[in-house]
């Protein structure tokens, strides 16, 4: 069995630009459904650090966010990166993200998982920003292979002062009042240390984990984050995972990524997935390459908020992982542009030892869906669209597109 860095099935799955020359969708690619006529309002919660029950699986909390003095709450976190051990080892890799105009779309996939849902309202301060943001805590790394599957819709677990302070800081994606917007994505990682040194050694050091909260908290603008991040040592305190972002305004849009204890970053596309698109020649493997197409050839689609909702529709996660799904999805490197300007992967479209590991963790786990199918592994936990211009999101949760909630700063 293929050792495909398991510490993503027991922690966050995080996560997590002007399209390149877009390759031809893969067969198959469902056409998009018209979107919803009305979504369903949520208003940001009176009282801080508690948390609000919206539905079974969503909260809402409000917070108060951080200065930027405070730059020891951003430093190593080991307890938000539990070590993890004896979980299968089959690639989950998940989340999509676009920008276009004034819009990002972003897809969070994971498993089929009662794991709560939390929107993130962070009130503005004299040294932070004013954001709306998501998060989500996945199950007990000690118990995950039973709770993702059987775990309750209990929030006690989470309802208490250390789980409410961490989950102001493990923001996924969001937006803040001047328009910047961050999304954050798992990428398997290439270099042998796994940038446990940091990006760079003796400066204020910043988690992985935290990037996303950290820029929505102290950038105003898409330049700005990145000459921030350059100020940070920024660290991943376990090997086997690591993220990468979009980070973006109206006007500007940049991926960035972690390489060989290196910040890079590229303003030349504005679609991401789970390969290293800064530097693609030493991917070791391009997760969601199937999804990187379809939202490439159907980029123009995302020019309104219901554009780009159905765009992220087309690559909802069920198909990449349902084994029934024909062409059944698996990208498998086998040339990457020199340059790294432009993607030149091939994909084959059945992988036999690909497919047998999945059935044995399916069977293993007795994996039993909402719609009642075996065979389905993973989904689209929730599905986000911002609106930079005017601070808004559109959430949509566990592939129910008929259903969605707006919610404004």
């Amino acid at each position: 069995m293929r050792n495909r860095h398991t510490i993503f099935a027991a922690v966050l799955a995080l996560a997590c630009c002007t399209a390149l020359s877009a390759p031809a969708a893969p067969q198959g690619a469902p056409a998009a459904a018209p979107a919803p006529a009305k979504g369903i309002p949520i208003a940001k919660p009176a009282e801080l650090m508690k948390l609000t029950k919206v539905q079974p699986g969503l909260y809402t909390l409000r917070c108060a966010g951080m200065d930027k003095a405070q730059a020891n709450f951003y430093g190593p976190y080991d307890a938000a990166v539990p070590a993890a051990k004896g979980v299968c080892a089959v690639p989950r890799f998940g989340c999509s993200s676009v920008v276009n105009g004034n819009f990002v779309g972003r897809n969070m996939d994971y498993f089929i998982s009662p794991a709560p849902v939390f929107i993130l309202w962070t009130d503005g301060g004299k040294d932070h920003y004013a954001s709306l943001a998501m998060t989500f805590a996945p199950a007990d790394p000690a118990n995950y292979m039973k709770e993702s599957i059987t775990a309750p819709d209990d929030i006690n677990r989470y309802n208490t002062p250390e789980q409410l302070a961490r989950l102001t800081t493990m923001a996924q994606d969001g937006v803040n009042e001047k328009g910047l917007c961050c999304t954050s994505h798992v990428v398997d990682p290439v270099d042998s240390n796994n940038t446990e040194r940091g990006t760079d050694p003796g400066a204020p050091e910043l988690s992985m984990f935290m990037v996303c909260r950290y820029v929505l908290d102290h950038a105003a603008t898409a330049d700005e984050a990145i000459e921030l991040l350059k100020k940070r040592s920024i660290r991943v305190m376990n090997r086997g995972l690591i993220l990468h972002w979009i980070i973006a305004d109206s006007n500007r849009c940049y991926i960035v990524e972690v390489v060989n204890d290196q910040l890079c970053y590229t303003d030349k596309k504005r679609v991401m997935t789970n390969f290293l698109h800064t530097q693609p020649g030493i991917n070791s493997h391009p997760w969601g390459f199937e999804r990187m197409q379809i939202l490439e050839e159907h980029y123009h689609e995302g020019t309104s908020v219901e554009g780009m909702y159905n765009l992220m529709r087309r690559v909802h996660y069920t198909q990449a992982y349902d084994l029934n799904t024909k062409p059944y999805w698996y990208s498998e490197k086998t040339g990457v542009g020199g340059d790294g300007s432009e993607t030149t992967i091939q994909t084959p479209r059945y992988d036999p030892e690909l497919r047998k590991e999945m059935e044995e963790y399916a069977a293993a786990l007795k994996v039993v869906t909402p719609e009642n199918n075996p065979l389905l592994l993973w989904e689209t936990t929730y599905g986000t669209v911002y609106d930079m211009a005017n601070k808004t999101m559109r959430l949509m949760l566990h592939e129910k597109y008929d259903t969605f909630y707006d919610i404004k700063l």
